[in-house]
C-alpha cells in the first residue's frame, strides 16, 4: 500500500481510505479531543452509545485524514456544507480543491479523497432486502432485470446498485433531490460500470464512470464522478 500523502492525490486518482469504527477506547479519546463543537453536540445527540462512538471514531479520522493532506492540525481543518448537505473543506491552500466524500455502513467508514472534481462514495453492508424497496431503487427495466434474478443472486446484485446509485446521487451533491431511479444501470455487469441513463439520458450517462470498491466481507462498495479518466488508489 502507499505511503500516506503529503500532498494531493494526482490529478487522475481517487485516492480511498477505509477503517474499522469500532475504536479502542484511547481512539475515542483522541477524536474526541479533535472534533469542533458542532460535531459533539452532534456526536451527543445518538440515543444509543455504540452509535455515538462510530460517529466520533468516522469524524475524527476524517479530520486526521484531511489535515495530513492540507498539512495542518486535525482541529483546524474547517467544514462547510452545500445547499442539500454535503460537506466541503473550507481551510485550503491557494490554488487546492481537494475533494471529498465519506460513507459508513454497521462499524466500516470510507472515504474517497480527489483533486479538483467531484466524487461520491457508498458502502453498503449486504443484508435481508427489505419487503418493497426494490420497487423503490429500482426503474422499470431494472426491475425487470431483478426480478429475473435466481433469488441467491438479488441479495448482492441489489446493494451493489444500491451502493452505485448512491455513490452518484453524492457525487451530485443533490442528496434525494432525485430518486434513485435517476441513474439506471444495467444489473447483468458486475464490477465498474457506467450508467445506462441519468435522468432518462443517454448521452450525460456517458460522462459517469462508476468503479467497485474493494472492501470487506459482507460490504459492498461504490465510487462515483462525472469524469472518464480517474481510477482508485487505495491507501492505509
Amino acid at each position: 500500500m502507499p505511503p500516506r500523502p503529503p500532498t494531493p492525490p494526482a490529478s487522475r486518482d481517487v485516492h480511498v481510505w477505509q477503517w474499522d469504527l469500532d475504536a479502542d477506547e484511547g481512539s475515542l479519546d483522541r477524536n474526541w479531543e479533535i472534533l469542533s463543537e458542532e460535531e459533539r453536540v452532534r456526536a451527543d445527540k445518538f440515543r444509543f452509545e455504540r452509535h455515538r462512538r462510530r460517529f466520533v471514531a468516522a469524524r475524527g479520522r476524517l479530520r486526521q485524514i484531511l489535515a495530513d493532506y492540507l498539512a495542518m492540525s486535525p482541529q483546524a481543518v474547517g467544514f462547510g456544507y452545500g445547499d442539500e448537505g454535503k460537506p466541503f473543506c473550507t481551510t485550503q491552500p491557494s490554488g487546492w480543491r481537494i475533494c471529498f466524500n465519506l460513507s459508513h455502513s454497521d462499524n466500516r467508514a470510507a472515504l474517497a479523497v480527489a483533486n479538483d472534481f467531484e466524487i461520491g462514495i457508498d458502502i453498503e453492508h449486504v443484508r435481508t432486502i427489505e419487503d418493497g424497496v426494490a420497487l423503490q431503487v429500482f426503474s422499470p427495466a431494472e426491475r425487470t432485470q431483478f426480478d429475473a434474478l435466481p433469488p441467491g443472486e438479488r441479495q448482492s446484485v441489489f446493494f451493489e446498485n444500491w451502493a452505485r446509485k448512491e455513490a452518484c446521487l453524492k457525487a451530485l451533491g443533490t442528496g434525494f433531490a432525485h430518486p434513485p431511479t435517476h441513474f439506471e444501470f444495467d444489473l447483468a455487469i458486475g464490477g465498474d460500470t457506467a450508467p445506462r441513463f441519468v435522468g432518462g439520458d443517454a448521452e450525460e450517462a456517458k460522462c459517469w464512470r462508476i468503479r467497485a470498491l474493494r472492501s470487506a466481507m459482507n460490504r459492498t462498495g461504490s465510487v462515483a464522478a462525472r469524469r472518464l479518466d480517474w481510477s482508485i488508489v487505495e491507501m492505509n
